[in-house]
């Protein structure tokens, strides 16, 4: 399940902002909001979304006006929240293009530690999809409305995944499997993480996948210095997704994410609220960054398939 940056054409909902004479405000897909320039754009008109944490090459000279800050980000204008940047669709672009070449946008991948490192080795043999999620804000319309879900907090670190095959264990980044080295960071969080080796011992049928957080990002969690610890989100058996309920039951002993909500009838804007506050890691003391959105019952959807999908929290985007 690998999530999608695009730069995509869409038409935009476009309402006056009620504390700027100056500016207008611009609805995009589900829950994204974009303040323009007055008169620059008309309601149903297409416009290329560029959405947060995007780089763009502000030599360009339709991205001069942001040298020195060319990742996008969430600011605060006058009381509203302004997600990314709108600019003008292409000549001959329809709605749905992904237009990230033509604007030579790229996705902000946040430096990593150098403890990350180490040798790859051949994967498992095993079906293992690498974990990444869409925006909820992108496809809200993938749920039902009051279907119920399960809210967790998203953390701030580095994805992982661990499994038990061929009489010994298996560590993971995100993309790659790694030799066992006593500097990388996956191999580091699983000997600092109790029962998650003997689980994959017990349970070698299962992969777990998890975040590596501590001394990995800039949102350290209370953790102490050269420390890391796993949070799981999730478990996969084969080549199905356990749900959450199960999957808490048969690893009762791991260390999950804070969970936020159970059994929450979906509602977007209700939804979008739990992305905001402070961290639920206990030893934390800062914002949180925002939280994952799953039903109660695993299923798939033919336009993004498994439905799992986050909200980065505006509280984060806005930081410094």
């Amino acid at each position: 399940m690998n999530s999608t940056h695009k730069v995509e054409v869409t038409r935009i909902k476009l309402e006056t902002h009620p504390n700027a004479d100056s500016l207008d405000v611009a609805f995009i897909f589900s829950g994204y909001s974009c303040c323009v320039r007055k008169g620059e754009w008309v309601d149903g008109q297409l416009g290329a979304y560029i959405p947060p944490d995007s780089i763009v090459d502000s030599s360009r000279p339709e991205f001069a006006f942001l040298a020195g800050q060319e990742r996008i980000r969430v600011k605060r204008l006058r009381g509203i929240v302004s997600m990314g940047l709108l600019m003008p669709a292409p000549e001959g672009a329809k709605e749905g293009d992904d237009v990230a070449e033509f604007y030579g946008v790229k996705h902000y991948d946040p430096p990593m530690p150098t403890s990350t490192g180490g040798e790859a080795e051949s994967p498992p043999k095993r079906y293992l999809p690498v974990f990444d999620v869409d925006s909820l804000r992108r496809y809200a319309s993938v749920f039902e409305e009051g279907e119920l879900v399960w809210i967790t907090e998203k953390l701030h670190g580095a994805s992982g995944k661990w499994l038990w095959q061929d009489g010994r264990m298996h560590c993971g980044s995100r993309t790659e499997w790694k030799r066992e080295d006593e500097k990388n960071l996956w191999w580091r969080a699983l000997k600092a993480t109790p029962f998650l080796e003997e689980f994959c011992q017990t349970h070698p049928e299962i992969t777990v996948y998890g975040e590596v957080y501590g001394q990995v990002q800039d949102l350290k969690y209370g953790v102490g210095r050269n420390e890391v610890r796993v949070a799981v989100f999730d478990l996969l058996r084969g080549n199905e997704w356990i749900g959450p309920h199960e999957a808490r039951i048969i690893g009762f002993d791991l260390p999950f994410v804070p969970t936020i909500g159970v059994g929450i009838p979906f509602d977007l804007e209700k939804i979008l609220t739990f992305a905001e506050g402070p961290s639920l890691i206990a030893s934390a003391n800062h914002v949180r960054e925002g939280i994952v959105v799953k039903p109660i019952v695993e299923r798939t959807h033919p336009r993004i398939g498994r439905v799992c999908l986050k909200v980065v929290g505006n509280g984060y985007l806005e930081r410094a």
